[in-house]
């Protein structure tokens, strides 16, 4: 994706968590059990709020950033606080050049990686909090979804797997996901201590379990927020349970 698009991608959805009908923050929020809307609410802005942090303190910083939310006001001022924090991300967003140094919880890293997480963070709260709502959610939108699949693949998933790993079953197991609508691919290779990410004549070889259905549902899929049938699942389900089950964080 282009800068532009993970801007543009931020301000909608950020505006339309700004947008929450301020009597719904006691709602809960089924996707993220034990939160409510006002919860999540805050919980994203923190996140923009850390981003932001990281990217002000620049590539050299050694601090561990914990961002102040103690300043999150009750009630319907609540929204107008989260649409200044995201405003300020977008901001601080703008000032840095993709492909500059900067530093994220995960080491040394590029701007672009704080442009694609917080584009992801707040499209996927931004579902999560529609998705508690009697109207329910609208879709991610396709071209941010496939970016997330590929952000959760590439970073996520090795992160969370590195950390607790996976079950000898699952060691050597291959996974392909299929974007319907994006044209988009990835089959991964399940290792005891990580993922690969195949390409060329490796991804060409017959997958464990494929799964097939629209970028959305996929990555929600995979980030545990949808059920698996949502999608097409071809293989052995199990492979993907145990997957699935590692992810929980």
């Amino acid at each position: 994706m282009t800068t532009s698009l993970w801007f543009d991608s931020i301000a909608a959805d950020g505006a339309r968590i700004a947008a929450t009908d301020p009597a719904v923050l006691d709602r809960p929020v089924p996707s993220c059990p034990g939160w409510t809307v006002r919860d999540l609410v805050i919980h994203t802005g923190a996140a923009n709020r850390w981003a932001t942090m990281f990217l002000q303190a620049g590539p050299d910083s050694k601090e561990r950033f914990a961002p102040d939310v103690s300043d999150a006001p009750d009630g319907a001022a609540l929204l107008d606080w989260y649409s200044g924090v995201v405003a300020a991300l977008l901001d601080e967003l703008r000032a840095h050049d993709p492909d500059e140094p900067a530093r994220a919880f995960i080491g040394r890293t590029r701007a672009r990686f704080w442009m694609r997480r917080m584009t992801q963070e707040v499209s996927v709260h931004r579902w999560d909090l529609q998705n508690s709502l009697p109207g329910g959610a609208e879709p991610i939108d396709p071209a941010v979804a496939a970016d997330g699949i590929t952000e959760l693949t590439q970073m996520q998933m090795p992160l969370i797997i590195g950390k607790q790993g996976l079950g000898d079953h699952l060691d050597g197991a291959t996974i392909a996901v299929v974007a319907t609508d994006t044209g988009d691919e990835w089959v991964l290779r399940l290792r005891k201590d990580g993922v690969d990410v195949l390409g060329g004549e490796d991804a060409l070889a017959p997958a464990d379990v494929t799964l097939r259905g629209t970028a959305s549902d996929l990555e929600l899929v995979l980030w545990r927020r949808l059920p698996v049938d949502t999608v097409d699942l071809r293989g052995e389900r199990s492979i993907l349970d145990g997957l699935l089950d590692t992810l929980v964080i």
